[in-house]
């Protein structure tokens, strides 16, 4: 029995339980989502992007790597709100740094210093969490620019 992804379903798809073909299924099918969408951005195409990366957030809402395109995708777009907005579901969701780091330059942009002192404060505490040290020094650039 295999699992089918309805991309245009509001709905996560079911996973079978224990079998690592309908993984490997899901796992691919999101490397494929996450490819065509990183093409798009490459391309300029926002809106695109943006349809393909909210699929990607329905199927593995805990991969940082979707709310993070789909912030990009909202800037690139001159939708910063909405980007502040992508970011702070992947820090939620996905407890994403570098999502937290996005905010951070999203939240200077818009004049909010403060704020975005406290999400670089956050990406750094969870560098440390998952002892991510590309992570860390992201958070040491980041307080370089501010």
């Amino acid at each position: 029995m295999s699992t089918q992804i309805d991309l245009r379903s509001s709905r996560t798809p079911e996973r079978s339980e224990g079998t690592v073909a309908n993984e490997n299924q899901v796992a691919q099918a999101v490397e494929a989502l996450y490819a065509t969408a990183h093409w798009l951005l490459g391309q300029a195409r926002y809106k695109d992007a943006a349809e393909v990366l909210r699929a990607m957030c329905k199927v593995v809402p805990e991969d940082e790597r979707g709310w993070l395109g789909l912030g990009q995708a909202h800037e690139g777009a001159g939708q910063r709100l909405i980007a502040k907005e992508m970011y702070v579901t992947g820090v939620t969701l996905a407890r994403g740094g570098r999502c937290a780091i996005a905010l951070a330059r999203v939240l200077r942009e818009l004049g909010n210093d403060s704020d975005a002192s406290e999400a670089i404060d956050l990406a750094e505490e969870l560098a440390k969490d998952t002892d991510d040290e590309a992570l860390s020094a992201l958070v040491t650039y980041e307080r370089g620019q501010s």
